[in-house]
């Protein structure tokens, strides 16, 4: 019932118990009980009223006040008037609606026990000599009350419950819809901030990886003291123009998945992988920024085993690799171990450090680069370190393969360069 409503319900309440108040009809506890009078009953019935008024705030209390005022009742007069059990019956009803102490339940089942009693000994009565008796003295008239009040009672409790259990199963279900539309919510908040992240790393790895490699050429070449002949120079303009096109390329595809345009024919083509040819070509970029490189990798029937994730994780680690050597130690002779012990892939690139700080001329990337590189090793179970080791910077990355054969090691470069 809305709130709204239930001065509506004490006002019906009233004007019953005044209209059962003005006509005198009461239930007497006794035959020698002296019937009340309408100023009487209506001054218990205001009593009761004013109860009534808070029954939704305190339905248990004022269902005790209730008792307790219609007790007063029966106690000084003898009887109880009709409104005021009209008035308890409908306390009764809101203590079962609103309230969830037990104290509700046992009170139902207190009254229903009251009221069987009274009804098997009026019918022990009733089989026996005495059953006018019973019809006339006092003990029968106690005996009828005994069962038309509980019975009043119990029937409001029990009512009252019958309507409340419904709701309650209501407002469960409106909880569970609630937990699962918050917990639908935090699926697609945190699917949103796994995109995310993905993104970014594919920004840095595959368009932040192009254009790294075509500032650092242009910049070796512009940088080079002794005029370079044409086949050199036409091998630089080369690499940053394949650079350029494959930046381009994987940025128009990048911006078509985005769009989400259904009929957009977007091109999938499968993801890089740790191959000698493009190991030859990160070599050959990096060879272009003026790195010197050492390198020992397995041949590619042994790389070609590697499952996808875990080949993928390895180029990008060689790339940002020579990529950062190229940034902070331009000139410097780096050593790249690229070998598949058992069951994992092992990745290592080392170069001297600098013995002062090298002002580059690219914009650094803020150890974004490191940061989504180590997610990656995590999502496939490896681990990525990166740091000073002695007189060394050292980045090494080591990600599981579930091979347990351990493939020979060739030496495709013991090149300098």
């Amino acid at each position: 019932m809305s709130r709204h409503r239930e001065p509506v319900v004490t006002v019906v309440c009233a004007v019953v118990g005044l209209l059962f108040a003005l006509i005198g009809f009461q239930i007497p506890w006794s035959m020698a009980a002296t019937p009340s009078t309408a100023p009487v009953m209506l001054v218990f019935l205001a009593a009761v009223l004013v109860v009534h008024v808070f029954r939704r705030r305190r339905p248990l209390t004022m269902l005790l006040l209730g008792a307790l005022i219609t007790l007063a009742e029966a106690l000084s007069t003898g009887s109880s008037s009709v409104g005021v059990l009209v008035v308890l019956s409908d306390l009764a009803y809101a203590a079962a609606l609103y309230s969830r102490s037990r104290l509700v339940d046992i009170a139902a089942f207190v009254c229903t026990a009251i009221a069987v009693a009274a009804v098997s000994v009026f019918a022990v009565f009733w089989f026996t000599d005495d059953v006018v008796a019973a019809a006339r003295l006092d003990g029968g008239v106690l005996l009828g009350s005994l069962i038309t009040v509980p019975v009043i009672l119990a029937s409001s409790i029990w009512f009252g419950r019958m309507v409340r259990y419904p709701r309650l199963e209501a407002e469960r279900q409106r909880e569970r819809a609630d937990t699962i539309a918050q917990a639908a919510t935090a699926l697609r908040q945190d699917a949103v901030t796994r995109e995310r992240l993905e993104l970014s790393r594919e920004l840095h790895d595959v368009i932040a990886g192009h254009l790294s490699a075509i500032a650092m050429q242009s910049t070796a070449a512009l940088e080079r003291r002794t005029p370079a002949d044409e086949a050199t120079l036409r091998h630089t303009v080369e690499l940053v123009r394949a650079g350029s096109l494959e930046a381009l390329a994987d940025m128009r595809t990048m911006i078509d998945v985005l769009r989400g345009d259904p009929s957009a024919d977007v091109p999938v083509s499968a993801p890089d992988r740790l191959t000698g040819e493009q190991i030859a070509r990160a070599v050959d970029v990096a060879r272009a920024s003026g790195v010197e490189i050492d390198l020992r990798m397995p041949g590619d029937a042994a790389l070609a085993e590697v499952p996808a994730q875990t080949s993928i994780v390895g180029l990008r680690t060689l790339v940002e690799g020579l990529t950062n050597a190229a940034k902070h130690a331009p000139g410097a002779r780096v050593r790249v171990e690229i070998s598949l012990p058992p069951g994992a892939l092992s990745v290592v690139l080392s170069n001297p450090l600098p013995s002062s700080p090298v002002a580059s001329a690219l914009v650094g990337s803020g150890g974004v680069g490191l940061v989504g590189l180590a997610e990656r090793a995590r999502l496939v179970g490896g681990d990525l370190t990166a740091g000073p080791h002695g007189a060394e910077w050292r980045m090494s990355v080591t990600v599981p393969t579930g091979m347990l054969r351990t493939p020979p090691a060739r030496v495709t470069a013991g090149v300098t360069t």
